[in-house]
């Protein structure tokens, strides 16, 4: 038996690399050569260099995420008066997963592996301290999983999650203290800025009569610290550029925790001017009507910056701003003295980079060239993330697989190219189903009640012809009125049992998928269906915008007093991605078209 617990997850694989010192001198390399797999993977360290111990350890980290090995020793051997490398890995050893058990059974902790999908080691114990955070992140601070996996025979083993999830800790309340700005409702707004540690209403009480529905969030301490990033962030974004939070000590040893913030705001500054690089924007950014700090035009011209960068390939951009105090200046705003100060933003960008390799691990019945259809990146082209994101998203939409997230993507950028290879590790979905549905009220107005119980085909052939993109079900449906009285020519009748052929309705091949093969519906029933698939897919990618798929950006905020000196003190201000008008209708129109697909019967 192999077994492993979550503390292991943490370090990923034990480096050996040689020591350049009297055994072996720093010479020119005469040879590099890669021991353990036959694919090319390009290297810092190269024939005809000297010996660099820095590129050694960096070339070791290149093999690492290749995901290829479980460990990677680096030699170098004398040859001559010159040095030999050799890099020795071990592959991975692949198992197949034959089952997945939980003990004990825990709600929220679903693992959907498919049977048949590799796991090794390493893999079951990044499996099981992901579920550790999940636990944490729902208030199980002190939860303990270990992964073990058995031999199942052949190449198959079982993998068993023991879990221990201890005392749960949930936040009563969440309250903010101290010092909190010269104007009220700073004070008041503060607040709004938690994200995880206030509870969450989920129905409004009604006064005398019943107190509500309220959510209480669970304690973790990732949850306390992100709360102190958006608090702090807060006041930045309102000229407090002096403010300090912090967090009181947490009992633990109850079942309910209080979380209290403490905030010293500091003085708010009154902004002479904004300074931006040269070649950042055409137009000046001015400070708001009261000298304040315009803080959402900031923030817009750097997502700018950033979303210009991606688009011609560069991965590494950062944003920094300086708070430079005036001295001898002061403003007067009512009852409230206030500092003058020059506001300097400052960009980095790193190299560009083109997409090298796609790659895909992890599945075994969907063929590569179906999720390659769904990629918006393309090889050879500038490697855009928001399109990377993007096409993540087309691959969930697809139903094939288990949520995807850009924890599944590894990039791998080697030194002096500007090729960057691409790795999606993938889980497949499990290809049996069955599920029940129906309205929420009276079915009239929410739809039919629908049983059906289906499996995914084997994985035999290509493009339309892949069977294991169909799905054959049996369904049992109760419809509000007969399908007769919506289109002349289907069954007249409220229940009806049907055996279907589904393709899903897939990105890369649009109008070869999103069809049903019924014969109970007829020919014209399926045309309906076919046309209400592809009316789907096209409304909802004509209503997304690409700011959704645009992460928050950190902007390093730094102090420089009016003597000049710096005070060492540096925070984090975050530029969520600015919703235009046109965003928020395009997020309407996708609400109805929702709203209006999920009354209809195909």
């Amino acid at each position: 038996m192999l077994r492993f617990s979550t503390a292991a997850a943490t370090v990923l694989a034990l480096f050996h690399c040689c020591a350049v010192g009297a055994e072996v001198e720093p010479g020119t390399i005469s040879a590099v050569s890669i021991v353990g797999t036959s694919a090319v993977i390009p290297l810092e360290t190269r024939v005809g260099q000297k010996l660099d111990p820095v590129k050694l350890q960096k070339d070791v980290k290149t093999l690492w995420r290749s995901g290829q090995f479980s460990d990677i020793q680096a030699e170098a051997t004398q040859d001559g008066e010159d040095v030999r490398i050799v890099f020795r890995g071990q592959a991975k050893h692949f198992m197949l997963l034959r089952r997945v058990q939980v003990t004990p059974p825990t709600p929220g902790v679903d693992l959907k592996l498919a049977p048949d999908s590799n796991i090794d080691p390493l893999g079951a114990s990044q499996i099981a301290d992901a579920v550790r955070k999940k636990l944490e992140g729902s208030g199980f601070p002190f939860a303990k999983v270990d992964a073990s996996l058995l031999p199942a025979g052949g190449n198959h083993v079982d993998l068993t999650i023991r879990i221990d999830q201890g005392k749960k800790l949930d936040i009563t309340q969440a309250k903010i203290t101290g010092e909190l700005g010269a104007r009220p409702r700073d004070a008041r707004d503060a607040r709004k800025a938690l994200k995880w540690t206030t509870a969450k209403t989920m129905l409004p009480g009604i006064p005398g009569i019943w107190k509500g529905w309220r959510v209480l969030p669970g304690y973790s301490d990732n949850a306390v610290r992100s709360d102190l990033g958006n608090l702090q962030s807060f006041y930045y974004t309102r000229g407090y550029f002096d403010a300090e939070v912090t967090a009181n000590p947490v009992d633990t040893t109850t079942s309910l925790a209080a979380v209290q913030f403490n905030v010293r705001a500091g003085p708010r500054y009154a902004i002479r001017q904004i300074l931006f690089p040269d070649h950042v924007g055409d137009n000046p950014i001015r400070p708001e009507a009261d000298a304040g700090f315009p803080a959402r035009a900031v923030c817009k011209r750097l997502l700018d910056e950033r979303r210009k960068a991606e688009q011609v390939g560069i991965l590494d951009f950062a944003a920094r701003i300086e708070i430079r105090e005036v001295p001898g200046a002061s403003f007067t705003s009512g009852p409230e003295m206030r500092k003058w100060a020059d506001v300097t933003a400052a960009i980095e960008r790193g190299p560009a980079y083109r997409v090298g390799r796609i790659e895909f691990h992890g599945n075994r019945r969907i063929g590569d060239l179906t999720m390659r259809r769904s990629l918006l990146v393309r090889e050879a082209e500038p490697l855009d993330e928001t399109l990377l994101r993007k096409s993540l998203a087309r691959l969930n939409s697809t139903g094939l697989f288990e949520t995807l997230s850009e924890s599944n993507v590894v990039i791998n950028t080697p030194s002096g190219s500007d090729r960057a290879d691409i790795t999606i590790q993938v889980h497949e979905q499990k290809p049996r189903h069955w599920y029940l549905s129906g309205p929420v009220g009276p079915m009239s107005l929410g739809g039919s009640l629908q049983f059906a119980i289906g499996s995914r085909l084997p994985s035999w052939g290509q493009g339309l012809f892949e069977l294991a993109t169909y799905t054959v079900a049996a369904h049992l449906i109760l419809l509000p009125k007969p399908l007769g009285s919506i289109l002349p020519g289907l069954p007249n009748r409220r229940l009806l049992p049907m055996l279907t052929v589904e393709r899903p309705w897939l990105p890369g091949e649009r109008f070869l998928s999103g069809f049903v093969v019924a014969p109970q519906l007829g020919w014209r029933g399926m045309l309906a269906g076919y046309g209400v698939s592809q009316a789907r897919g096209f409304l909802g990618g004509l209503f997304e915008s690409e700011r959704s798929y645009q992460p928050v950006l950190p902007v390093t905020v730094t102090h420089q007093a009016a003597n000049g000196s710096v005070d060492g003190r540096e925070g984090t201000l975050y530029c969520k991605p600015i919703m235009t008008a046109t965003d928020r209708m395009g997020q309407v129109g996708g609400m109805a078209t929702r709203l209006l697909f999920s009354f209809s019967p195909f």
